[in-house]
């Protein structure tokens, strides 16, 4: 198998779990969709805004739209977006989600995302890549008015300025990468990131036994940290340990062509 995941999810100390967190297969392919949604706006709107982002990607996995992982990525997003809004269309509610997704095929990954969820890419233990919150706090940061250690607690990080549900159409970023043996991405809602930094993620994992489930762990970890003040906690995490027949695949051209260049 070329791609191996993990995934695990706590309640934390809130009173109901409104992450949302999954993986799809695509039919035929060594192609997955691993999805991340953190809902928001009341209990019962949130845990539905985040079940419909899940629910929407499953009904439109069509695999003729998947030769062009930006334009799909973009479209899931976007009817994501129109669905919550329906959600909330007749009374006051105003449901919404972040979302953070990432396509793999074969030794081929491209993400997009919505919010303050995030991506983090590792390789060889270091840290690759890694999604840009859509808060105050992120724009704070990037200002040099608030240091990136305090962005976890400081009251801005619930500020989004863009998210899936909402007057504002969302915008998502979008990123891709060759991928190369070992590579991990670890995907997770702002209840998993504000416990653990990526640095201490990535050497956790590094030295747990095989057999042990890492996203389980580090979710448990998180979970003590958060106490019973904590955020809901998901983690997803996705391997690459191709087969050594399939042998080494350049993509340079194709990712080029896909910022654009």
């Amino acid at each position: 198998m070329s791609w191996q995941f993990s995934m695990a999810s706590d309640i934390g100390g809130r009173a109901e779990q409104q992450d949302c967190l999954d993986r799809l297969k695509v039919n035929g392919n060594d192609s997955h969709l691993v999805i991340v949604a953190d809902g928001m706006g009341g209990h019962r709107d949130g845990a539905l805004a985040a079940r419909t982002v899940i629910e929407t990607a499953r009904q439109n996995l069509d695999t003729d739209k998947l030769s062009d992982p930006r334009a799909f990525l973009k479209s899931l997003c976007l009817e994501s977006h129109k669905t919550i809004n329906e959600l909330g269309s007749h009374d006051e509610r105003s449901p919404g989600s972040t979302c953070i997704l990432l396509y793999v095929n074969g030794p081929e990954a491209y993400w997009a995302h919505v919010g303050d969820s995030r991506l983090y890419h590792f390789r060889k233990g270091k840290l690759l890549n890694q999604t840009r919150d859509h808060s105050v706090a992120q724009l704070m940061v990037e200002q040099g008015r608030l240091n990136e250690a305090e962005v976890a607690d400081s009251t801005l990080q619930n500020q989004l300025y863009m998210r899936l549900g909402g007057d504002k159409t969302p915008q998502p970023e979008f990123g891709a990468s060759e991928i190369e043996t070992d590579d991990i991405f670890m995907l997770c809602s702002d209840g998993f990131w504000a416990y653990i930094t990526p640095e201490e993620a990535v050497s956790i994992l590094q030295n747990l036994p095989p057999e042990e489930d890492g996203a389980a762990r580090l979710v448990a970890i998180a979970r003590e940290r958060g106490g019973s003040s904590g955020d809901n906690i998901s983690l997803a995490l996705t391997r690459w340990t191709p087969d050594k027949s399939n042998g080494s695949r350049r993509l340079l051209s194709r990712l080029l062509g896909y910022f654009g260049l």
